[in-house]
């Protein structure tokens, strides 16, 4: 699962393009991409359109039945899904960030990132209520994440932005990714000797 990421223009600058190209427009009432994004934040993601990447202001999460907020979607199986099966068709996003958190059971919180370039979530997204909503989507763990959490996000290679967005036939291959390895440290001062290159 992912609950949690950062999105720092001050690591990587092409975060800070994006967000500018997201407020060409102007933002939206209450979009906050501060360092640590949360659920139901309003954030820049890029999207497709007539085969042109643009990033655009949306909100986190899609509103479920039982009211609460659905932030993730498994990738293995969000085609069967009918909340998701059309948004995978042809509403697909990808996520920036700079890294995501996660906590192992003893609740210690993990950042993990690659060092030298942000990350590149997938979503879906769709039209709730007026607004563009997106969710991230999830995937078994790679090995620099399995002994904190079961679940991670689908990260995709800066090449792999463009087909994920544009291209059904290579998305559906993308959803079967695994992706690349990371480093980690622990957030609460003391240190992981993982790292992974």
């Amino acid at each position: 699962m992912c609950g949690r990421y950062q999105f720092s223009v001050q690591k990587h600058r092409v975060l800070g393009r994006i967000l500018l190209d997201a407020g060409r427009c102007g933002a939206p009432p209450g979009a906050t991409p501060g360092e640590e994004v949360t659920p139901a934040t309003t954030v820049p993601v890029l999207t497709a359109e007539n085969g042109s990447i643009k990033s655009a202001y949306q909100s986190w999460g899609l509103p479920g039945r039982s009211g609460r907020l659905i932030i993730n979607a498994r990738s293995e199986t969000v085609c069967e899904k009918p909340m998701f099966c059309r948004s995978v068709m042809s509403r697909r996003c990808v996520i920036p960030a700079s890294g995501y958190y996660e906590w192992d059971a003893s609740r210690h919180k993990y950042f993990f990132f690659l060092p030298d370039r942000p990350l590149y979530l997938a979503g879906l997204y769709d039209r709730t209520d007026g607004a563009d909503r997106f969710v991230i989507l999830t995937t078994q763990p790679n090995v620099s994440v399995r002994d904190v959490h079961d679940r991670m996000p689908l990260i995709l290679t800066q090449e792999q932005v463009r087909p994920w967005l544009t291209d059904w036939d290579q998305a559906r291959q993308l959803l079967a990714c695994v992706p690349p390895l990371l480093e980690r440290r622990r957030e609460d001062g003391q240190m992981s000797l993982d790292e992974f290159v």
